[in-house]
């Protein structure tokens, strides 16, 4: 890529940024991107910032078209701007002031200045989306971020318990009437108190995952979101029919079959933008083992379990080319024992680990290996 015309760090990071994952990216490609980051701190600090917005953004690529009984409600007569105009609406003022009053440098780790515009962006859409009709009631909204290797534990004011992995980000909404969460990136575990009138609802990406006691964990990913249930049940549904009370309470009682997908113990779901998968049975002990500091798969590819890694590791690790993301990898990685698991996956792939001199980490195919084999 040629960058000598264009002295702007930040439209060079976003030039890298498609560059080095277009699926036939070469290996020389790859070393000029890592020498370019290594050019000045700069340079690396603007990749950086490109790559953690286009995570935060990557859930409002599609925005919903409004159907014909949301076009009919629609009141909106164009004598002031679409934002006065929302604003005047109930309960919008309350929820504007709430969340610009937010004090965010409460929190033990800060949130990036640069992330605060694109964080706005999607926690609106989230409240406009996946919590309507809150009333004037008292609304508390707390943010939580973790630090690389980094757990928390969240006690709510209900007795729910969120644990927090590592490199995550949510969003907590409460008042008396509903409790809602928003998963922007990372992983959580939800131990959820028990209230049937008050459902527990957690949005990231495309849909929402509703219980009312429960324990579930929700790993939120570029591409796609996991839902896998430990105990109890839980609705996933999409995020343009957000669930009233007595609707959950009916729903819970149906037989499984409808249009609406229900996970119940020992059940995982991974959804993207535009799909939905089968519910497979899964071991809920394994899914959630990053909790004691191990990741475990069973046949998944690199690319899904490099994107873990890195919520882990000292240095970024990267996907060097299609055919390393495709590889189907079972085993477990011990978040304290990295450098470990990259010395095994050269032996077990045919991958060479690339290690730039500023630590960054690149896999990419080793064709002799390829070569060697279908030679034997």
């Amino acid at each position: 890529m040629n960058t000598e015309k264009n002295s702007n760090p930040l439209h060079e990071a976003t030039q890298w940024y498609y560059t080095i994952r277009e699926p036939d990216v070469s290996e020389q490609a790859i070393i000029d991107w890592l020498s370019w980051t290594q050019a000045s701190e700069e340079n690396a600090k603007a990749f950086e910032k490109v790559e953690q917005l286009m995570t935060l953004t990557a859930q409002v690529k599609n925005v919903e078209w409004p159907d014909d009984n949301e076009l009919l409600d629609d009141d909106y007569d164009g004598e002031v701007s679409v934002q006065k105009w929302r604003v005047s609406q109930k309960g919008w003022r309350k929820w504007v002031t709430t969340l610009m009053d937010f004090n965010f440098s409460s929190r033990k780790k800060l949130i990036p200045t640069f992330a605060l515009p694109a964080m706005a962006i999607v926690f609106c859409i989230f409240l406009t989306y996946q919590i309507p009709d809150f009333n004037d009631n008292n609304i508390t909204v707390s943010v939580y971020e973790t630090g690389s290797a980094e757990h928390e534990k969240i006690v709510l004011d209900d007795g729910s318990i969120i644990t927090l992995g590592a490199k995550s980000l949510i969003s907590v909404a409460y008042n008396e009437e509903q409790r809602k969460v928003l998963l922007e990136r990372g992983e959580a575990y939800f131990d959820v108190a028990k209230d049937p009138n008050r459902p527990f609802v957690v949005g990231s990406g495309s849909r929402t995952i509703t219980a009312i006691g429960t324990e579930f964990n929700v790993t939120r990913q570029v591409k796609r979101v996991v839902v896998t249930v430990a105990e109890g049940k839980v609705l996933v549904e999409p995020k343009s029919k957000p669930s009233s009370v007595p609707r959950v309470i009916k729903a819970f009682k149906q037989k499984y079959g409808n249009t609406d997908k229900f996970l119940v113990a020992g059940q995982q779901l991974t959804y993207s933008q535009e799909t939905v998968s089968a519910v497979e049975s899964i071991d809920s002990m394994s899914a959630t083992s990053w909790k004691d500091g191990s990741l475990q798969y069973l046949s998944e590819t690199l690319s899904f379990v490099v994107e873990d890694i890195n919520r882990y590791s000292e240095h970024p690790i990267r996907i060097g080319d299609e055919f390393v993301g495709s590889q189907a990898y079972s085993g477990t990685v011990y978040t304290n024992r990295i450098e470990n698991w990259l010395d095994s996956i050269s032996e077990a792939f045919p991958i060479k680990v690339l290690a730039h001199n500023n630590g960054d980490i690149v896999l990419v195919t080793d064709s002799t290996k390829i070569k060697n084999n279908s030679s034997t």
